[in-house]
């Protein structure tokens, strides 16, 4: 059975900012803000990692470029070798188009993927969807999502987060 998630809904973008911050000065591990535009500031104020969506596009465009490349050498040197007009077989300019674009390509198709991995999608459901505070935040509503996993902290969160001015609401789901 997984721990009880607090939502705690605000007004305004400024105090879900603060109220973010306020949440990881007491000791929140686990946050998540919602809000129906981007809000600046809100990754610094939740601590977020940085992504990992850059190292994967490197990595997919380097290795499919490397791939082709191999592919190219391979098919021109041993797989089909034909002399034309006296280039060597491994003339290596006339590979960099294919090389090119198909590096483009995998590091596409490795940034796709890979933010699709690390933002947990796809994903049929979650709990914050069964809060009211998950209809608001379509609209103009702004809100927090704690996951407090130590068992004092969950005693006492609801206490703490209810004494906050700019909270509108708390809800306990799960």
């Amino acid at each position: 059975m997984s721990a009880a998630l607090l939502v705690a809904r605000v007004g305004s973008a400024d105090d879900l900012l603060a109220l973010a911050r306020a949440a990881r000065e007491l000791g929140f591990a686990t946050l998540d803000a919602h809000a129906p535009h981007t809000v600046e500031g809100l990754g610094e104020a939740l601590a977020l990692p940085p992504s990992p969506v850059r190292s994967l596009m490197l990595v997919g465009g380097l290795g499919a470029a490397a791939a082709i490349f191999a592919y190219q050498y391979w098919t021109s040197v041993h797989g089909y070798p034909i002399n034309s007009g006296g280039r060597p077989l491994n003339s290596w300019p006339a590979f960099l188009f294919a090389t090119f674009e198909t590096g483009v390509l995998g590091a596409a198709l490795a940034g796709f993927t890979g933010f699709l991995w690390s933002c947990g999608l796809p994903r049929p459901s979650h709990p914050f969807f069964e809060a009211a505070a998950a209809r608001a935040v379509t609209d103009d509503g702004y809100a927090l999502t704690l996951d407090p996993r130590d068992p004092r902290a969950r005693i006492d969160a609801l206490d703490i987060l209810r004494t906050r001015p700019e909270i509108l609401s708390v809800e306990v789901i799960g």
